[in-house]
């Protein structure tokens, strides 16, 4: 099923030097080269890299520079942050409409191991109340003091990509290099240049807030601004709250690695350039991430891992009255888990309070007939061995649908 296209803005790429247009050139015919020969991502992203990026030093007064992924074969780490600014946009996008400033509305850190076999990404509550370090804005200058038990979204709008991943470091002990900003008009441009994303819902949905509308039961291709409503909506899925909306996220992500994993995707010059185009007129890249090499060597272990060893989790928190608050040794557990470069393998039951599996588990014959009233809740299997029980999440190889709000 396809809901019907929405149309989405989009903004006018800045005017090129001489220089520049030379490169672009340059950068053109090698593209034509690559994908006649192999289809090659990296060659296509190039292009528009040349002209469109926009970059950020994440640490100005940092005077040394991470190694370059081409460069190495370890681990390496990448923050990937959703901005809510939406300033001089209107009413389009519902909660807010035309808001000035931003905040990071989505938080994820993708971690690799060092055999590049495995990756987690790990995604922060908007809702979280962390000691946050103090922050400089870098557009207008003004420094923020540290601050115990700020809201976690408040980061961006502090310092920027900059003061998010200062703030992701204190809770993770990552320090960070590489980190992406992407705005509203970056998710309706990117779903629509793959050419929607198959969600399966396990209901109707109706959340007149973020404009999501789902008339009944099934999968639907997502794109534009109903693929941005899908990962907006609080109200209409789960439990209505922030932490459903994580899981209700890792589906729309879990469904879009296996869409990009899709070959008539990978050797389809006309969506590959779309997405190029589509991601880099709406992000902000950290200096070194904007590197050709380093995007061409992190787009090439990321396309070679198993979707079965890439895992989507939650970061471990307790309830704080209508927030919550990092636990912080399971946060501990975790993140010895991740770094050392293990799978991370989550129960079937704990896809969290926005979703759920689209087939569920059925049971061994070993383990006989379930006692009517015995069955065990969402959240309450064991996990697997060293990993603690509220982590929530699911792999990219799981099919998973998002649950209606159940009130």
């Amino acid at each position: 099923m396809s809901l019907p296209p929405s149309p989405s803005p989009r903004r006018q790429a800045s005017p090129s030097g001489q220089r520049r247009r030379r490169l672009q050139r340059f950068l053109t015919l090698t593209a034509i080269a690559v994908l006649v020969i192999g289809g090659g991502t990296v060659a296509v992203a190039a292009i528009r890299l040349s002209q469109n990026v926009t970059t950020v030093d994440l640490h100005p007064a940092r005077t040394d520079e991470p190694p370059v992924v081409a460069d190495f074969d370890g681990e390496f780490d990448v923050l990937l942050v959703g901005s809510d600014g939406r300033a001089g946009q209107g009413a389009q996008y519902g909660e807010g409409g035309d808001v000035e400033g931003s905040r990071n509305d989505v938080t994820l850190l993708l971690h690799v191991n060092e055999s590049h076999d495995a990756a987690t990404v790990i995604s922060f509550p908007r809702d979280l109340l962390v000691d946050m370090p103090a922050c400089t804005d870098p557009d207008s200058g003004k420094t923020w003091d540290a601050g115990h038990r700020v809201q976690f979204n408040e980061s961006l709008a502090r310092g920027g990509l900059g003061c998010v991943a200062s703030t992701v470091t204190a809770l993770t002990g990552i320090d960070l290099a590489y980190a992406a900003e992407i705005s509203f008009t970056g998710v309706i441009d990117a779903s629509d240049a793959v050419g929607g994303v198959p969600i399966c819902f396990a209901g109707p949905v109706h959340d007149r807030h973020s404009g999501l509308e789902i008339p009944e039961a099934g999968t639907y291709d997502l794109s534009g601004e109903q693929a941005l409503a899908l990962l907006r909506s609080r109200y209409g899925i789960g439990d209505g709250s922030d932490l459903a909306r994580i899981s209700t996220q890792q589906v729309f992500l879990s469904s879009l690695v296996r869409t990009l994993r899709d070959r008539s995707t990978l050797t389809d010059p006309v969506k590959l350039y779309g997405i190029a185009d589509a991601a880099t007129r709406n992000m902000t890249l950290s200096t070194p991430l904007a590197d050709l090499g380093t995007l061409a060597s992190m787009a090439k272990v990321f396309s070679d891992l198993p979707l079965e060893n890439l895992a989507f989790v939650s970061y471990p928190h307790l309830p704080a009255g209508d927030r919550v608050v990092p636990d912080e040794l399971a946060a501990a557990a975790l993140m010895e888990r991740v770094t050392s470069g293990e799978t991370v393998d989550i129960s079937a039951d704990h896809t969290g309070r926005g979703s759920e599996l689209a087939t569920p588990p059925v049971a061994s014959p070993s383990e006989g007939p379930t006692t009517p009233g015995t069955e065990a809740q969402p959240g309450t299997e064991t996990q697997p061995e060293g990993l603690p029980a509220n982590v929530d999440g699911q792999s990219a190889a799981q099919d998973t649908c998002v649950r209606p709000y159940s009130g």
